[in-house]
């Protein structure tokens, strides 16, 4: 049986890689977030959240953000997929994803969105019903209802986790097609997946307690770390296949 590297093995690898290469990694982290976050910021400051149609247009303009998001990270995995492939690579390849494929992933995304969003409404009707009939022993419905949604999106997160990268190593494949394509691969990784985006935390917790500079360097790492796992896939795939 072919398995995947350890999580340490991932890691080891990710630093490697990463080697003498820093600068233009946290080059485009801080681009794409100083491109995310100001869009954010100015929405706060231009709309008047105090009206129904400014939070009405507050709302709409996050979720347009949110998908902007997505074609952000389709640039930045390909800027660390090029890493890993010993390929030609720039802080702008974050901006790749607008031009070569940016319908796919938006729409693939939307579709992980939307599985997200339904799971969430067993929760969300319990609740209205403990409100609405002031019956609060329907509180025990809306924690079964949490934990439901908690398991389920955990679940769904960890399957399409590969499609963002996916859309650019499959350019003929669809959205539906792409999902597919993630959930195929994680069969019976879905454990050391989440072992090991889980082995990041005290990573992450040292760069909030530096006030977000440790970031600079953990999120670069990270992001090729997870790299590693998806090349670690489609190696385990293109093997079964030959």
């Amino acid at each position: 049986m072919n398995y995947l590297k350890s999580s340490s093995a991932l890691k080891a690898d990710a630093r490697a890689k990463l080697l003498g290469k820093y600068q233009t990694a946290v080059s485009a982290y801080v681009l794409m977030d100083l491109i995310l976050s100001g869009c954010l910021t100015l929405l706060e400051l231009t709309v008047n959240l105090e009206t129904p149609s400014g939070l009405l247009i507050y709302y709409a303009a996050n979720f347009i953000i949110v998908l902007l998001s997505a074609i952000f990270v389709v640039g930045q995995n390909h800027l660390y997929l090029n890493i890993f492939r010993d390929k030609e690579f720039r802080c702008g390849d974050i901006f790749i994803g607008f031009h070569t494929c940016a319908d796919r992933a938006l729409f693939a995304y939307l579709l992980i969105l939307l599985k997200s969003v339904l799971c969430a409404i067993p929760c969300a009707v319990a609740a209205a019903a403990m409100i609405v009939t002031e019956n609060y022993y329907l509180s025990l419905a809306v924690a079964a209802g949490a934990v439901f949604m908690l398991i389920s999106v955990t679940l769904i997160q960890l399957d399409y986790s590969q499609v963002l990268y996916l859309v650019l190593d499959y350019p003929d494949e669809t959205p539906t097609q792409l999902l597919a394509h993630s959930k195929r691969l994680m069969k019976g990784h879905r454990g050391s997946y989440f072992y090991l985006i889980v082995s990041f935390a005290g990573v992450f917790c040292l760069g909030l307690m530096t006030f977000g500079l440790g970031m600079l360097w953990i999120h670069p790492y990270f992001t090729a770390t997870k790299t590693g796992y998806y090349l670690e896939l489609l190696q385990k795939e293109n093997t079964k296949s030959e």
